[in-house]
C-alpha cells in the first residue's frame, strides 16, 4: 500500500519500512516507478530503513507544477523527506536517470547524504554520442529515446494506453524479473498512462540541457563530492554488445564503439569523490538490480556496515 505526501507541487506516491539510522533512498530509471523496485526494498530492510517512491508524474504520484530539471526533482525529494523527518545518513541508490538525480541530490544537500551507489547512471555527456557516431549508428543506439516516448505518449493520450499492455509484458522490465501479481499490475497501469510519457519527455529534455546539468558537469571536473562514499555500478560490456546486436541489429564493431563511448562517459562520475569505487556488474546488463540483486545487496549492506 502506498502512502501520499502533498509538497505543495504534486502529490508524491511512496513507502517508507524497516528500522534503524541509515535510510536508503531508491531513485528510478526515466519512465518507471517504485514498483520495480520493491523486491530490493524489501530485502534491503535487513539493514535499515527503505524509501521508496513515484517521483511526480508516475506510478499513483500527479504530475508536478515545476519543470522536470534535475534541480526541481531533488527539491521535491528533499520535501518528501523533511514530511518524513529524514535529515541525514541517507544512501541514495539511483538506476539510470535516477543516477543522475542521485548526484543532484548529494550536491544540493551534502549534509544529509553519507553515500551514493550508482547503476548505470544517466550523464551531463550524451552529446559525446553525436559526436562520435554516424547518424545510423546513433539511430541504432536507442540512445535518443525521444522517438518512442512521443509514440507512447500519442497511444495512451488516444485512450488506446490498453493496447500497450500485451507487448510490454513481453519487454523490460518484465524480462528480466518476475513480479508478484500486485507489483506487476502496478507496473502496467503506470506504463499505461499519458502522464508517464509526458513525465518522462519533459525529464529527457532537461537532462539533455546543458544549461540544467552544469552544476553536475561542474562537479564532475571538480570533484565536488570529494570525501563521498560511492559506489558507481556499470554493466557487463560483454552482455550488452551481445544485446546491442541482438535487439539494435548492429554489427559487433558498432556496438563496441557504442558500448566503449557508454561506459567511457559513465566512468566520469569516478572524479566525483577519492572514495569512488567502479563495480562492473558481470551478470547484467543495464538493469542490474533485476538480474544481480545479490551484488545490489551486498553493496548496501558495506554502508550499513561502516
Amino acid at each position: 500500500m502506498m502512502s501520499v505526501c502533498d509538497i505543495g507541487t504534486s502529490k508524491l506516491a511512496y513507502q517508507f519500512t524497516g528500522k534503524g539510522e541509515l535510510t536508503f533512498v531508491i531513485d528510478t530509471a526515466l519512465g518507471t516507478c517504485s514498483a520495480e523496485w520493491r523486491h530490493i526494498a524489501r530485502a534491503l530492510e535487513q539493514y535499515g530503513r527503505v524509501l521508496v517512491y513515484d517521483r511526480a508524474g508516475y506510478g499513483q504520484s500527479t504530475g508536478s507544477s515545476l519543470d522536470r530539471t534535475p534541480r526541481n526533482i531533488a527539491d521535491e525529494l528533499k520535501r518528501l523527506l523533511d514530511f518524513l523527518n529524514i535529515e541525514r545518513n541517507i544512501v541514495v541508490i539511483g538506476h539510470s536517470q535516477g543516477g543522475l538525480y542521485a548526484v543532484q541530490f548529494a550536491l544540493a544537500y551534502p549534509g544529509s547524504v553519507c553515500g551514493l551507489i550508482l547503476l548505470d547512471p544517466a550523464t551531463p555527456y550524451d552529446d559525446e554520442f553525436k559526436k562520435v557516431l554516424t547518424k545510423e549508428e546513433y539511430r541504432q543506439s536507442g540512445v535518443d529515446k525521444t522517438g518512442s516516448l512521443k509514440a507512447a505518449r500519442w497511444i495512451t493520450g488516444a485512450g488506446l494506453g490498453f493496447t500497450l499492455r500485451p507487448l510490454l509484458q513481453k519487454g523490460i522490465p518484465f524480462y528480466y524479473h518476475e513480479f508478484d501479481p500486485e507489483t506487476k499490475e502496478y507496473l502496467l497501469r503506470s506504463l499505461c498512462r499519458k502522464e508517464t510519457y509526458k513525465t518522462a519527455l519533459a525529464e529527457y529534455f532537461f537532462s539533455h540541457s546543458s544549461a540544467d546539468t552544469k552544476d553536475i558537469a561542474d562537479a564532475v571536473s571538480e570533484g565536488a563530492l570529494a570525501d563521498m562514499p560511492i559506489k558507481l555500478l556499470t554493466h557487463s560490456s560483454q552482455i550488452y554488445i551481445k544485446e546491442l546486436m541482438r535487439y539494435g541489429g548492429m554489427h559487433r564493431d558498432v556496438a563496441e564503439k557504442v558500448e566503449s563511448l557508454w561506459q567511457g562517459i559513465m566512468s566520469k562520475y569516478a572524479h566525483l569523490s577519492q572514495r569512488c569505487e567502479h563495480i562492473t556488474a558481470d551478470k547484467s546488463g543495464h538493469y542490474i538490480h533485476l538480474t544481480d540483486e545479490e551484488l545490489l545487496l551486498n553493496i548496501a549492506k558495506s554502508f550499513a556496515g561502516s
